[in-house]
């Protein structure tokens, strides 16, 4: 009866990770800090931790969606996913989704107080570019760039939240990520791509993150997305990513 109690909580847990494809959030963090150095801030800032959070709220609200929004097609192309499981029923991942956009809006707005309406702008714009790809990303030739639109804002939002401003870096830094996470989203689009072609993709997020740093001599942020590269690739083989 103890041990049936104690499994029970784990496997909630492990559909909540599974619904929120953890696997990849070390790629989100490592926007967060190239957003700030792009921005000529430093990724030490105090500020960072609360943006982490921001944002690893944005990233698992938007994943809750985008399995809620497409519960339908999951149940005949991918029946062993949480909700045509019938492990958790959509509209508690939708109340949930919802509710971790809400919250990181006002982490990000907190962090931003006193640098104008940039931060919050940007948090609600990021909101709204994830719940727009998560309803409409299927069958959608656009789709792939609502998806780039969606980091890219990682970028923009950090930097605004911790300066205040954006300048031409941020906007060249996005631009690079943008045309990356639409490439790999095209390619993964592909009957013929693996999965693990894919979720190799989806690591190299950090890997780019790390050379923009890079160019902006911020070494040890580079460090930071490096490791963060492989703690991505290991935590995909225990935790679906795609």
């Amino acid at each position: 009866m103890g041990v049936e109690r104690m499994r029970m909580p784990l496997d909630r847990v492990n559909v909540y990770l599974r619904l929120g494809r953890v696997s990849n959030l070390p790629t989100v963090w490592t926007n967060t800090l190239t957003g700030i150095v792009l921005a000529g801030e430093s990724f030490r800032s105090i500020q960072v931790p609360a943006l982490i959070v921001a944002f690893t709220l944005f990233y698992t609200g938007g994943m809750f969606l985008n399995d809620a929004c497409d519960r339908d097609i999951d149940r005949r192309e991918r029946p062993d996913r949480p909700i045509p499981a019938g492990l958790i029923t959509a509209t508690t991942v939708f109340m949930m989704g919802y509710g971790m956009m809400g919250l990181a809006i006002i982490v990000v707005i907190g962090v931003g107080l006193g640098k104008g309406w940039g931060p919050g702008a940007s948090a609600v714009a990021l909101a709204i570019a994830v719940i727009s790809y998560d309803a409409y990303h299927k069958h959608n030739p656009f789709g792939p760039w609502m998806m780039a639109l969606c980091r890219a804002f990682v970028y923009v939002t950090s930097a605004a939240a911790v300066s205040g401003h954006i300048n031409a870096a941020v906007m060249a830094g996005a631009a690079a990520l943008s045309g990356y996470v639409a490439g790999l989203t095209y390619f993964a689009k592909r009957r013929s791509a693996s999965a693990g072609t894919v979720a190799g993709l989806i690591a190299g997020i950090s890997l780019l993150d790390a050379v923009l740093m890079a160019g902006r001599g911020a070494f040890g942020g580079t460090g930071i997305a490096v490791l963060a590269f492989l703690l991505t690739r290991r935590w995909q083989r225990s935790i679906q990513g795609t």
